[in-house]
């Protein structure tokens, strides 16, 4: 209920903030509106001393971003839109109902976040505010920049809008198959301490990230295929693709690798996200 709460404050906050700054130009008060939302998230987590509370963040805005984007535009539906909506809500619903059922209150916290605090308490303020909370605020936007200029731009059907749309697809399929697999896997208590390498997971340490960064990657496509001349969006998968290949799996394997000696084996025999067209002898 808080966190509902506090995300309804922030929704509130978020729609002024817009009201405010739309005479520049909705991509820029929504990203305005994004920022003064995450600082509401932001300052109940200080207060509650608890960050995960921006964790559903994440998932939970290009969910409502990009329908609203959809609504303001002005023109009719396109099946562009339609296809970013339904990609966009697949993979918020995975994401948020992972968040729901993993996080067990405000005494629960994301072990990431205990740890930096721990590691540098003296600058704790500044990492939970600019790490924890406003960087993957801004990444997030910088992902969704490609559905901004697809929503408005011609609603063009062909081969590279539709192989965008699949990507998107099969990122979701990625995501939910190995959050499924990694949870039979941690049901066995004989599996406990040993490292997953059935499934999806025998090909990539990361297959759910691997989801993650692909369905940045397939909202692009899509805008190649209807509006080519905006490439520099790229950037927005890129940035994607830099938080989890240099900040987000490097932080988690060093902590796997306290827990499971086995895991520096596991790293040898199989790569980090794309898996390998065959496997090593």
């Amino acid at each position: 209920m808080l966190v509902v709460l506090v995300y309804a404050v922030a929704f509130i906050v978020a729609t002024a903030a817009f009201i405010s700054f739309r005479n520049i130009g909705v991509l820029i008060a929504t990203l305005l509106a994004d920022v003064a939302a995450t600082f509401i998230v932001w300052g109940t987590g200080l207060i509650f001393k608890n960050a995960s509370l921006y964790d559903p963040y994440w998932s939970i805005v290009p969910v409502l971003v990009i329908p609203f984007w959809v609504i303001v535009k002005g023109s009719p539906v396109g099946v562009l839109d339609i296809m970013l909506i339904v990609a966009i809500t697949i993979w918020g619903i995975r994401l948020t109902l992972n968040w729901v059922i993993g996080w067990k209150g405000l005494s629960h916290q994301d072990w990431r976040y205990t740890m930096l605090k721990e590691k540098n308490p003296d600058i704790w303020f500044i990492t939970n505010l600019g790490g924890i909370n406003m960087m993957p605020t801004i990444f997030v936007f910088l992902g969704m920049v490609p559905a901004y200029y697809i929503i408005n731009n011609s609603q063009q059907l062909n081969i590279i809008s539709i192989t965008g749309f699949l990507v998107c697809l099969m990122a979701a399929i990625l995501q939910f198959v190995s959050d499924r697999q990694m949870a039979i896997f941690r049901s066995n208590e004989n599996n406990r301490g040993n490292c997953i390498n059935t499934g999806l997971w025998k090909y990539s340490r990361h297959p759910n990230y691997l989801g993650e960064v692909s369905l940045w990657w397939g909202i692009w496509i899509i805008l190649m295929g209807s509006a080519p001349g905006y490439w520099i969006t790229v950037i927005g998968p890129v940035a994607m693709t830099i938080l989890f290949v240099f900040i987000s799996i490097p932080m988690m394997e060093k902590y796997v690798l306290q827990k499971r000696p086995t895991y520096v084996e596991y790293k040898k025999t199989v790569p980090m996200l794309i898996p390998r067209l065959k496997k090593p002898k």
